[in-house]
């Protein structure tokens, strides 16, 4: 590589790793987190200085440089996003997966999780929207390592809302690489967790996964029953037949009655 390139690489790289006079190499975490926020204004050039606070000691520094990297928002966010996935936080877990889905369906971010996310002392507080019907087009590929970075997120995340809206974003971007995570997500106990897989069962349609939810059409929530007995009729599970007609039989919830009368129609 010819000098005088190289020189101009490394004073390009210096200059995203001390953006507009903050450095993000200082020892003092505020600086960090102010050149955090800087260098989202530089685009896909702050990248690469953007990827080494994603491993600062700080858990504020690490929130700034995802953040920074979700506002960017271009292609070359996603490597990052996903090794953000990877962070034992859960915030920076629900901030990354919001980010990997707003790229192939721009404007999640202002309508996912990542919306309605607030501190609480040391914890967060999310909710999550009853409206679940956003899904990305079927001739949109999506990078299988985004895909199964989220599966690990949905089976293993550090909280049950990461798990949670993990499984809404496999669902959301049609993950059926991630099925194995989901089916495995929803023995986590968790109504929420198991609620968002089932969706997101829902949206992928992969028959296979019929069987594997039976067991949820006795189950003690209305809401996770209700989905379970939904997803059972949209996947054509002929073997629950009996199982329908004894929770058409049986169930209390004019709700559920219905949902199962319809499954057996199907």
């Amino acid at each position: 590589m010819p000098v005088c390139r190289l020189a101009t690489l490394l004073l390009c790289a210096g200059f995203a790793f001390r953006a507009g006079g903050q450095d993000a190499a200082s020892e003092n975490p505020r600086e960090r987190i102010r050149a955090a926020r800087q260098l989202a204004e530089q685009g896909s050039s702050a990248i690469p200085a953007l990827r080494k606070l994603l491993q600062d000691p700080d858990l504020e520094v690490r929130l700034e440089a995802v953040k920074a990297i979700v506002q960017i928002g271009t292609q070359h966010s996603l490597d990052a996003l996903i090794e953000a996935t990877r962070d034992p936080d859960p915030e920076i877990q629900i901030r990354a997966t919001d980010g990997l889905v707003d790229f192939y369906l721009p404007g999640y971010v202002k309508t996912g999780l990542t919306a309605t996310l607030r501190k609480v002392g040391k914890t967060i507080k999310a909710k999550f929207t009853d409206v679940n019907d956003q899904v990305v087009p079927p001739y949109l590929e999506v990078r299988p390592d985004v895909i199964e970075a989220l599966g690990k997120l949905a089976s293993g995340g550090s909280s049950m809302e990461s798990r949670a809206n993990a499984a809404r974003a496999i669902g959301v971007l049609r993950g059926r690489a991630a099925v194995p995570d989901l089916l495995q997500a929803i023995r986590s106990k968790n109504t929420q967790v198991i609620y968002e897989s089932l969706i997101a069962l829902q949206k992928i349609q992969e028959p296979s996964a019929a069987r594997e939810i039976a067991f949820l059409l006795r189950d003690l929530d209305d809401k996770v029953q209700i989905a379970a007995i939904e997803t059972t009729g949209l996947l054509g599970n002929k073997e629950a037949l009996p199982q329908l007609y004894d929770v058409l039989k049986t169930a209390r919830n004019a709700k559920v009655r219905r949902a199962a009368l319809t499954a057996i129609g199907a």
